[in-house]
């Protein structure tokens, strides 16, 4: 017979005068042959003799995790495994959450709706128009991105994390100029410092990258500025990387 897809929440079966059960009915052959005739492929009326019927009912409703804890006897009730049936789909839905409420709080692994929850946690403010999987990992790194704020050590790992690219002074190169910079009565002339150019506490950022990994500019320069210290000043030169073009290599961008 067909089960109506509605057939648990239509109210045709609390009608008084209907039984709670499916009437779905199934029923069971028995047959038997005699050993001394031989049995047909496949077996016809004659060689295989009907011994008994059995019929019976099917019972069909939802899969209830709840009723294993019930007394077998109570089991067999309808009623009460669709009544335990509506707490369970109630419940059911936030002890599944619980139980993987690891992979929730991850940003790795968390629904992308939860993403700015999870930043909100750390402090971290979100990087908007970049890739999912960039995003994560910027928020999973937050804590070790904070504790190297201000330092060259820290803003390179901050930009290899957003930029993708290898963690070294090939790719990504930081110099100090000057720490100090010219100082009346304590510099010396040839040691820490020369005559003319150079600025104090300044700093030059390259970054070499390939023609097909594009990196927003405008962008890098938000995190150096987030990233350095107030009083410093930088240069950013984003260069491209031709070497198997055989086509030198020049600066994309440079400004101070």
């Amino acid at each position: 017979g067909h089960i109506p897809k509605d057939f648990f929440e239509s109210q045709i079966s609390w009608q008084i005068d209907k039984s709670l059960k499916l009437d779905y009915f199934g029923r069971i052959n028995i047959s038997y042959a005699l050993l001394d005739q031989p049995i047909s492929n496949p077996p016809d009326s004659e060689t295989l003799r009907n011994f008994e019927s059995i019929d019976f009912n099917i019972y069909i409703r939802p899969r209830s995790l709840y009723l294993n804890f019930l007394p077998d006897l109570y089991r067999e009730v309808d009623f009460i495994g669709r009544l335990l049936n509506i707490f369970e789909q109630t419940f059911e839905p936030s002890v599944q959450t619980l139980d993987v409420i690891h992979d929730y709080l991850d940003p790795r692994t968390a629904p992308e709706t939860l993403l700015p929850f999870l930043a909100y946690w750390v402090g971290w403010q979100m990087i908007p128009n970049i890739e999912s999987d960039r995003q994560r990992q910027l928020i999973h790194r937050a804590i070790e991105i904070y504790r190297w704020r201000g330092t060259k050590r820290g803003l390179q790992f901050y930009l290899h994390l957003y930029t993708d690219l290898p963690l070294d002074e090939e790719h990504i190169f930081i110099q100090d100029v000057f720490e100090r910079g010219f100082v009346t009565g304590e510099t010396r002339l040839g040691q820490d410092s020369i005559v003319g150019g150079g600025k104090p506490y300044h700093f030059i950022v390259r970054l070499r990258h390939k023609p097909y990994h594009q990196i927003n500019e405008q962008l890098i320069r938000q995190i150096i500025e987030q990233e350095k210290p107030a009083f410093c000043t930088y240069e950013l030169y984003m260069i491209l990387d031709n070497s198997n073009d055989n086509t030198p290599s020049l600066p994309e961008s440079s400004n101070t």
